[in-house]
């Protein structure tokens, strides 16, 4: 059902995550700050003494459902990108959901970060978003198409993301199944984790209620 070889989608994804990795290389920070009620229960201690690309997917769940909220700052968050990154994509399991990952980048406000640093953000998210299309089609012969890429797309929207691309990957004739399954259950109210994107699910919306109009004529979102 998708063209990409399983192989090459995981070593596509896998070259994301190390551009990553070398992009964000970093020395630990010497401490997380965070609300002093909470930052005990978050176990941060580990996260700055555990090498980077050994700390787990539960170890990092609590830092980042707390991320900027109750715990952490940019500076700590930058280090812990490339390891909260892999875990999201290689033990979804362990991790945080991808609206949850995704949208944190907004509170970092990525965009105003080193332009090296923006793009090899974009392109591992293009990346997942392959690898989440390539799940959701895996089992469309027995006609079940899984949620993986919306999932991804609504993170992207959550984090100010860029949603063209993603939204002209759709209509690419290996994604029907995906495309034709969103455009039949797609709401006409934001719901979930769309709520936080509202701007996002609008473009979305009239995507696909537009069927294969050009993705370059929908209405822009300017970035924060």
């Amino acid at each position: 059902m998708h063209d990409e070889r399983p192989e090459k989608l995981a070593d596509s994804l896998t070259e994301a995550v190390e551009a990553i990795y070398r992009t964000f290389e970093m020395r630990p920070p010497l401490s997380i700050e965070g609300c002093p009620c909470c930052i005990d229960t978050r176990g941060t201690d580990v996260l700055l003494t555990v090498p980077l690309r050994q700390i787990t997917g539960q170890d990092l769940w609590r830092y980042v459902s707390g991320a900027f909220l109750t715990v952490g700052g940019k500076h700590d968050f930058r280090y812990l990108l490339p390891r909260i990154l892999e875990v999201s994509v290689f033990e979804p399991a362990n991790a945080n959901d991808a609206e949850i990952v995704l949208g944190k980048l907004s509170l970092a406000a990525w965009r105003s970060w080193a332009a090296d640093e923006q793009l090899a953000i974009e392109a591992f998210i293009g990346a997942w978003f392959e690898q989440a299309l390539s799940v959701d089609l895996s089992e469309a012969d027995e006609c079940w198409i899984g949620r993986d890429a919306e999932s991804v797309l609504c993170g992207a929207g959550r984090g100010g993301i860029p949603m063209e691309r993603l939204l002209a990957r759709l209509v690419e004739p290996n994604a029907a199944p995906v495309l034709a399954d969103m455009r039949e259950r797609f709401p006409s109210k934001p719901f979930g984790f769309w709520k936080d994107a509202p701007d996002a699910f609008s473009k979305v919306r009239a995507f696909l209620n537009q069927g294969r109009t050009q993705v370059a004529n929908l209405p822009s979102v300017p970035f924060d």
